[in-house]
């Protein structure tokens, strides 16, 4: 079964709301092709901001995700 974008979304910011977050499914889903799961991800992402790791895949998506409301997100989860 293969789960739709707006479904993969809703999955990855409830994932963030796990502490702590689990990271390795939240990295794989931050590659993914639909720009809504990758914003899901860094809203999943946001409240673990301090921690050096989510706070180096926040950086990244800020500086090199494709779609610019994700870069947008990405840059207000790290302020």
């Amino acid at each position: 079964m293969k789960l739709q974008p707006h479904a993969l979304t809703y999955i990855a910011e409830n994932l963030g709301k796990r502490s702590p977050p689990p990271l390795r499914w939240l990295c794989v889903l931050a590659h993914h092709p639909s720009a809504v799961v990758r914003e899901g991800v860094v809203y999943g992402l946001a409240p673990h901001a301090c921690d050096p790791v989510v706070r180096g895949v926040l950086i990244g998506m800020s500086m090199f995700d494709g779609n610019r409301q994700v870069r947008n997100a990405a840059n207000e989860a790290l302020e």
